[in-house]
């Protein structure tokens, strides 16, 4: 049995790896799993398309251990503003 890695987490099991997950917020995770129950989709599948998409719009950045998680969040949490409207609505919390 073969588990698929990537940077993101194991695409086998769908599971964040633990550095981007802590990076998340909750309201990101909350996102995620309304997309992955109403829309059938992956949480890597999203997080995927969010990184190819931030690093289209940033060719020359380098990524590093120590900011991996960070970039994860601030590409998924644009890619959550750009296409928020072809994806099940989710409540913000307030504040």
């Amino acid at each position: 049995m073969s588990t698929s890695y990537s940077p993101l987490g194991y695409g086998d099991s769908d599971q964040i790896d633990p550095v981007v997950a802590e990076a998340l917020t909750p309201y990101q995770f909350e996102w995620l799993r309304g997309q992955c129950k109403d829309l059938n989709l992956k949480k890597l599948q999203i997080l995927r398309q969010a990184l190819f998409e931030w690093i289209y719009e940033h060719p020359h950045y380098r990524f590093s251990d120590s900011t991996f998680g960070y970039v994860m969040c601030v590409a998924l949490e644009n890619y959550i503003s750009r296409h928020e409207a072809g994806f099940v609505p989710v409540r913000r919390p307030t504040r």
